[in-house]
């Protein structure tokens, strides 16, 4: 007899597989979930890991640009000095947040971020490691001045190169976070041990090469691995320079604009530039200027047998009223003589034994108008004649009276003394009566002690903050190299009459002006301007024989031009043209 299930019953095996088949989709369900946030997890903490250490990397690197280009910044953090644009901190090599400029004076250096001399937070990687900090050794900042200066401007390249994943050349510096130590045995690396080794490098970064101690090599990665964790950011040359050189320029309108005025009210003009030539000169004293040149470079020569007494001439002023007799100058010569320095005139005069001569004698500087000289110091005051002395022709000093060896008292005729600058140097000037012609056997020689204009340089030439205390960082860094200096023809010497305001004539007419495009207007009278550089945009290595290695623009074209008169300040991207113009007059 067969048995039948009856309708509506389910079959109990069945019922089972059923059963087993849900349980295992729901297993898989939950294992596919739970790898899923695992892996999402996994990812999440990459990521955020990797947040963290970019925006500490990023926030070194903006502190350091803004010690480079801050001058408060730099002298609280670094008294007893002057301000360096460009400079950055030495590396923290001990730990204690500060930076430290120890060890060799030639070398690159390597270690914490110092954010104590930075002042800011104590930037952590994700590991809670302390950022580290590479820099090239010409652009630490040192207690200057002293030997152990650094020279920067926009010429100065980084020593640092990065390889590997966003390879770079001529890196300034490197900020780095170091990750989790690694035990690097395998690959023939260290253990990092960061107890026993705290300070050292090699325990914290991966893939490093100090080579020569100053040209130090490093590897990005893009990911980390087992045998290399570092992150790194580096700061080019063109990331300073972008915040610098717009300081510099400020720096420019502020320190040495002054100084260059100061020339123009001594002078009455604006000394000649340096023909640009075969480029900037290497040595300062080489920067002597052209008669003539109207735009070139600064003339800082500081030599000090450039600026000189250049020579004497004695004249007589007949039939002054105060002279007595017919009295002729038959002859006169005269001579500058050093040790001490001194003018010497002989001067021959006759017809009868009471003659006078009026005489004016003249001393003559020289080259005052191709260098930034000073009015010679120490001359003496208009009614002091001691710096006169004269003789006879048996080589006997004169009879003394009120006024000296020049006159007997009567009639009164006290001498004068006077100094005129004039474009071309200036003129020392004395006016006198001789004593009577028998009583010096018809000759005299004048003898006047002269102060010497070797030391009578503006303060504009010299690095040494004593003389120089808003300057001395210009020429100490040699900004000058990088400065185009321009001058109307009616600004230069001879230009204009001497002490008269300076006028030009917007162009065409003559003298003409110069112009600034991109500046406020009115852009179409400037008397002298300057022009700084900035970095090289072509990618040419400097110093350069080619202006259009420093010059872009109307300026390349107006430094080439036989009149230049038309420039134009940067505007736009820095790309196209990084020149920056300062007005130095009006």
């Amino acid at each position: 007899m067969r048995l039948r299930a009856r309708r509506g019953d389910s079959v109990p095996l069945q019922r089972g597989f059923a059963l087993i088949a849900l349980l295992a989709l729901a297993a898989l369900i939950s294992a596919f979930l739970i790898a899923s946030a695992l892996n999402l997890t996994s990812a999440g903490n990459s990521n955020e890991r990797e947040d963290r250490n970019m925006s500490a990397l990023r926030k070194a690197k903006a502190a350091l640009i803004a010690y480079a280009a801050s001058e408060q910044w730099q002298l609280y953090k670094t008294p007893g000095t002057y301000f360096q644009p460009g400079a950055l901190p030495c590396p923290d090599q001990d730990d204690d947040g500060d930076g430290d400029c120890t060890g060799s004076t030639s070398f690159s250096m390597i270690g914490r971020v110092p954010f104590k001399t930075l002042g800011i937070d104590d930037l952590r990687d994700a590991s809670g490691e302390r950022l580290w900090y590479a820099l090239s050794h010409d652009f630490r900042k040192m207690q200057c001045p002293s030997a152990n200066c650094t020279t920067i401007n926009s010429d100065t390249l980084g020593q640092l190169t990065v390889s590997g994943m966003a390879p770079a050349t001529q890196v300034v510096a490197i900020v780095f976070a170091p990750g989790e130590p690694l035990d690097l045995r395998a690959v023939g690396g260290p253990l990092q041990d960061r107890i026993a080794g705290h300070n050292s490098p090699t325990n914290y970064l991966e893939n490093f090469n100090l080579g020569d101690n100053i040209h130090f090599t490093f590897t990005s990665t893009g990911l980390p691995t087992d045998t290399s964790n570092d992150r790194l950011l580096v700061i080019t040359q063109a990331d300073l320079m972008a915040a610098v050189e717009p300081v510099v320029a400020a720096r420019i309108e502020r320190d040495i604009k002054p100084l260059l005025r100061d020339y123009f009210n001594k002078w009455g003009a604006y000394p000649y530039p340096v023909p640009f030539g075969a480029g900037p000169p290497v040595l300062q004293s080489a920067y002597l200027g052209t008669s003539a040149q109207t735009h070139g470079l600064l003339p800082l020569k500081d030599d000090p047998t450039t600026f000189t007494w250049a020579s004497a001439a004695v004249t007589q002023l007949v039939g002054h009223p105060l002279q007595t007799g017919t009295p002729v100058v038959t002859s006169s010569s005269c001579t500058i003589n050093s040790s001490p320095l001194r003018a010497v005139c002989q001067i021959n005069y006759d017809l009868s034994n009471n003659d006078r001569p009026v005489i004016v004698l003249e001393i003559f500087l020289g080259n005052a108008n191709v260098v930034f000289a000073d009015t010679p110091s120490g001359t003496p005051a208009p009614d002091d004649m001691t710096k006169i002395t004269m003789v006879d022709n048996n080589g006997n000093p004169l009879a003394t009276g009120v006024y000296g060896q020049w006159s007997f008292v009567s009639p009164p005729f006290p001498p004068t003394r006077t100094f005129v600058a004039r474009p071309n140097g200036g003129t020392l000037t004395y006016i006198g009566r001789l004593q009577p012609a028998a009583s010096n056997g018809r000759q005299v020689t004048i003898t006047v002690l002269l102060p010497s204009p070797a030391t009578n340089y503006l303060p504009i030439i010299s690095s040494d903050p004593g003389t120089n205390p808003n300057g001395a960082w210009f020429i100490a860094n040699q900004w000058y190299k990088q400065t185009y200096y321009a001058v109307s023809p009616g600004y230069a010497p001879g230009g204009v009459p001497l002490n008269s305001p300076a006028t030009c004539s917007p162009l065409p007419a003559t003298p003409a002006c110069l112009r600034v495009n991109n500046l406020p207007a009115p852009f179409n009278n400037k008397g002298v301007i300057l022009v700084l550089a900035g970095r090289a945009l072509n990618g040419s290595s400097r110093p350069s024989g080619t202006l259009a290695n420093y010059l872009e623009g109307a300026n390349l074209s107006a430094a080439t031009d036989t009149t230049p008169y038309v420039y134009e300040h940067r505007a736009g991207a820095p790309t196209a043209i990084n020149d920056r113009v300062v007005v130095v007059s009006p």
